[in-house]
Order: structure tokens, then sequence, then C-alpha cells
């Protein structure tokens, strides 16, 4: 659970209503994307600008897709909190790009 708090305390801050786990070259486990998702959200939430915590959904979403179609699941898994991989920030900066 610290690495997807990372995920996003990290960045700091995706589109679609449910993640896609099944079309992506580096599909995780459905387990690990709804852990995923219900630590991104609230994070996102509390960070976002007034206005826009209804977001998270989107943003979340966006970013464990995008984390998938570039990060191997191993990777994922072994994220560090004190660290920003190049992967996570362009899916973030894409992320945050797309929502806002």
């Amino acid at each position: 659970m610290k690495r997807f708090a990372a995920l996003l305390g990290a960045s700091s801050l995706c589109l679609g209503a449910l993640p896609t786990i099944a079309t992506t070259p580096n599909a995780y486990p459905p387990e690990a994307v709804a852990a995923f998702m219900a630590d991104c959200e609230p994070k996102f939430a509390a960070q976002a600008p007034p206005g826009f915590g209804d977001r998270g959904d989107r943003y979340c979403t966006c970013l464990i897709n995008r984390l998938q179609e570039t990060m191997p699941y191993e990777q994922f898994r072994q994220l560090d909190p004190n660290e920003e991989p190049p992967e996570l920030k362009a899916a973030t900066h894409n992320c945050i790009t797309a929502i806002f």
C-alpha cells in the first residue's frame, strides 16, 4: 500500500470509468489495480485544487493505465516511495494534462 501512496505523493497529484487491465501489454493483477485505485482516489481528492477533487477516478484510472503501458508489474511492485522513475513522471504529467 505504501508504494501506491508514493505514486501519488511523489507526483503530488485518467480517463474512463474503470481501469483497463486486459488490453495493456503489462496488465497488472486486478487486485493490484483495485488497491491502487482505492489508495489513489482519496489522495487525489485531498491534494486537488478546489473544485477538481471529483476528478480522482479519471486521474487514477489514467495513471494506472499509463503505468501498465510503460512499466512491467514487477517494477511497479518495487517502486520506492522516495523515488519517481521516468515512467511515473511521464504518466503523471500526461494524466494531469488530460483532466485539467
